[in-house]
């Protein structure tokens, strides 16, 4: 029997009234019994009349298969696990609560769930970032020893590999001819010499004559003013003829004219002809020159060492001919070695005059320390950086020069121009970066651009410090969100 309506599990109501009606007058419902042949049919007309029935002849095999067919809700309904009816009850009665039965404007809105997110507070700092990058091995003197004479190879005196001090010879040319040459310019001084002090020993020996032609002039001008100026006399007082005066006046002239000639071949001795001294003392001169130039020609067929170091390379060979400035060998001051490479004009600013490093060459481990230099950028846009490396020379020597190396710094970046927030709270929106701003239990979204970047930390500005940003940020939060904060170590 059903607990709720009272009725046999096979009984079929075919009329609908209200709960009064059901409660207060007899059921007008059909009923029919399996174990009759007769269908009782009631006809729900409002009034006892209708409450009448009539025996309808019922099939016995119907009975049994419209019995069996209402049974089987049962059977499953009794199959069912306990408590299973209770749950469908239940769920049945929270959909029908679901429902809506119509828009009530007056009932209050629905809550809003805030996300529960965790924040990080953006603190002022600098980055300090490890690098490493490539250089080069290079010497503060490294030379290409050119030959400053032609000729052919006579000896090579020192091999790739050796150290030579400075002004040890290293290679030697031919230098027959050179040595020819000087002893001709040699000669040819010579014979400017002798020609030289023949040219004094006449002009002495000329002198004396011409002084004395010079006296002698003197005397004869001295004599004939004095035979002018009595005949002046005489002609007045009449003693003499005016053609005695005129020739008086005549050899006066003439005594002038001879002291002027005495006296010039006297300032002349020596100084014109094949015998002019002046001429002499040039000859003399140039031929020394010209032995001079001999002397320094054979000098230089003997390439020697600028400056101590190692011979990094020897291109040429015994019998090879070599023209003036072409490279005899290369010559490397293995005692003050460096190293230089690239880094970004960004990076640049961070590695000031002094700022140490490491240096890796295969197992060898050293320190340097950058040098000063004009950090303009170059064609590739890197600012050229050079380290003096630091220990002893014998140490530092075994690098070879040319070598490439790991350069090993560390860098502070963003110090004083950003603050410091997780690499995970910065996000990508319409091609800007920003970050959520947790402000009094509300995401706002704020940009920020990134001055630098290290790791799962970066660098930004656009925030001030303190501000607490969210990270990480969930994929559903968007500006404006209310948000909690999660509780540390997940308490509550």
């Amino acid at each position: 029997m059903n607990s709720q309506t009272g009725k046999l599990p096979y009984q079929i109501e075919l009329n609908s009234k209200s709960s009064a009606e059901r409660s207060g007058q007899a059921s007008s419902s059909a009923l029919f019994c399996p174990r009759s042949e007769h269908q009782q049919v009631r006809f729900g007309g409002g009034g006892r009349e209708s409450g009448r029935c009539s025996q309808v002849p019922w099939n016995r095999s119907k009975t049994v298969s419209l019995a069996l067919l209402l049974c089987a809700p049962l059977l499953l309904l009794a199959c069912q696990k306990p408590g299973t009816a209770g749950t469908a009850k239940a769920t049945s009665t929270q959909s029908q609560a679901a429902t809506p039965k119509g828009n009530n404007l007056d009932a209050a809105p629905s809550k809003t769930t805030a996300l529960q997110v965790k924040v990080v507070a953006a603190t002022a700092g600098s980055l300090n970032v490890s690098r490493t990058a490539s250089g080069t091995v290079k010497s503060s003197r490294d030379s290409n020893v050119a030959a400053q004479a032609s000729g052919a190879v006579g000896r090579v005196l020192a091999q790739v590999g050796d150290r030579v001090e400075a002004g040890q010879a290293v290679v030697t040319l031919d230098d027959v001819t050179l040595r020819d040459a000087v002893n001709s310019a040699q000669l040819q001084l010579q014979n400017a010499q002798i020609n030289l002090q023949q040219g004094s020993r006449n002009t002495g020996q000329n002198s004396g004559q011409l002084q004395a032609s010079v006296a002698s002039a003197q005397a004869n001008l001295s004599k004939a003013q004095q035979q002018q100026a009595a005949n002046r006399d005489l002609y007045g007082l009449g003693g003499i003829s005016r053609s005695d005066l005129i020739a008086s006046q005549a050899a006066l002239a003439q005594a002038q004219s001879e002291l002027a000639q005495a006296r010039n071949a006297l300032s002349q001795n020596g100084q014109s002809g094949t015998l002019s001294l002046p001429l002499l003392q040039n000859q003399v001169a140039q031929a020394r020159a010209s032995l001079s130039q001999a002397q320094s020609n054979l000098s230089r067929a003997t390439i020697r060492a600028p400056f101590a170091g190692v011979i990094a390379t020897l291109p040429v060979g015994v019998g090879e001919y070599v023209q003036t400035g072409s490279t005899a060998f290369r010559l490397v001051d293995t005692s003050a070695l460096s190293v230089d490479f690239g880094v970004s004009p960004a990076e640049a600013a961070g590695l000031p005059t002094g700022t140490p490093l490491n240096i890796l060459y295969g197992d060898q481990k050293l320190t340097g320390r950058v040098k000063e230099g004009d950090r303009v950028a170059g064609t590739d846009r890197l600012v050229p950086i050079s380290v003096r490396l630091d220990g002893a020379p014998g140490s530092v020597g075994r690098l070879p020069v040319g070598a490439a190396v790991q350069v090993r710094y560390t860098l502070k970046l963003g110090g004083g121009t950003g603050l410091k927030v997780p690499v995970s709270a910065i996000q990508q929106t319409g091609g800007s970066n920003v970050v959520f701003v947790n402000a009094g239990g509300v995401a706002r979204q704020t940009a920020v651009n990134i001055v630098a970047e290290s790791g799962d930390i970066a660098v930004v500005s656009g925030l001030r410090e303190g501000d607490t940003v969210i990270s990480p940020v969930p994929p559903s939060l968007a500006d404006g969100a209310p948000v909690t904060i999660a509780p540390v170590g997940g308490q509550p």
